[in-house]
C-alpha cells in the first residue's frame, strides 16, 4: 500500500542505498564477463575450458532468479539480497584463487547463484519500499547508475591486469567494495505509514 514518488526517493537515503550496491553490484559482475576468459586463459586454464566456464555463469545464475526469487516472498528482500551479495563476494575469492582448479566449482555455484538472485531481489525491494506509481523511474535510474558502474569496472580490471600483470589485485578490491554494499543493503528501510495516512519518510 505505499506509494512513494520520485521526488520524495530522491531525498531518501533508502533510494541512495540502492543506487550505490548497484553500482558495486554492476562494476563486479560486468569486469567478471568481460575479462573471465583472458583472466582464466592467464592463470593457464584452456581457451576450451575457459569458455565452458563462462557460459556457465549464466546458466547457472538461472537457478538463482528462481531461488531467490521464491525466498523473497518468505523472507525479509534486503536479508535475501544481502546473501545474495554475500554469495558473490566468496564467489570472488574462490576465483582469485582458480589456479587450483577446483576452485572453480565453488565460483560457478557460489557466484552465479548470487548474480542470478540479486538480478530478481533489486526490482522486488523498489516494488515492495517505493510502491509502483514511479516504478519505472526508480528502476531506470537504478538501472543507470548500475550501467555506470558496468562501465567503471571492466576499466578497472584491465588496468589492473595492465598494470601489475594480474587481475587478482582487482578481484579483492571488488569484494572489498561488494562488502561494503552489504552493509549498505542492510541499511534499507522500509517507508513507514502514520495512522492519519500520511507517509513518513524514515529512510531520511
Amino acid at each position: 500500500g505505499v506509494e512513494i514518488g520520485l521526488k520524495q526517493a530522491l531525498k531518501m537515503r533508502t533510494f541512495l542505498y540502492l543506487n550505490l550496491v548497484e553500482a558495486v553490484r554492476m562494476m563486479t559482475i560486468i569486469a567478471v564477463f568481460t575479462h573471465i576468459m583472458p583472466y582464466l586463459s592467464s592463470v593457464g586454464m584452456p581457451r576450451t575450458t575457459a569458455g565452458m566456464v563462462a557460459a556457465a555463469i549464466p546458466l547457472i545464475g538461472i537457478i538463482g532468479r528462481f531461488g531467490f526469487g521464491w525466498l523473497g516472498d518468505i523472507y525479509d528482500k534486503k536479508h535475501m539480497m544481502a546473501v545474495t551479495i554475500g554469495l558473490i563476494i566468496f564467489g570472488m575469492l574462490a576465483l582469485s584463487f582458480v589456479h587450483m582448479r577446483w576452485m572453480i566449482i565453488p565460483f560457478l555455484i557460489l557466484y552465479s547463484l548470487g548474480h542470478g538472485g540479486s538480478m530478481v531481489i533489486r526490482a522486488a525491494i523498489v516494488r515492495e519500499y517505493f510502491g509502483r506509481d514511479s516504478f519505472g523511474k526508480m528502476l531506470g535510474i537504478i538501472m543507470g547508475s548500475a550501467s555506470i558502474g558496468g562501465i567503471i569496472g571492466p576499466t578497472l580490471a584491465g588496468w589492473s591486469f595492465d598494470t601489475w600483470g594480474s587481475y587478482r589485485p582487482i578481484w579483492h578490491v571488488f569484494w572489498g567494495l561488494l562488502s561494503i554494499g552489504i552493509i549498505l543493503t542492510l541499511k534499507l528501510k522500509p517507508v513507514a505509514i502514520k495512522k492519519n495516512e500520511k507517509i513518513v519518510l524514515s529512510a531520511l
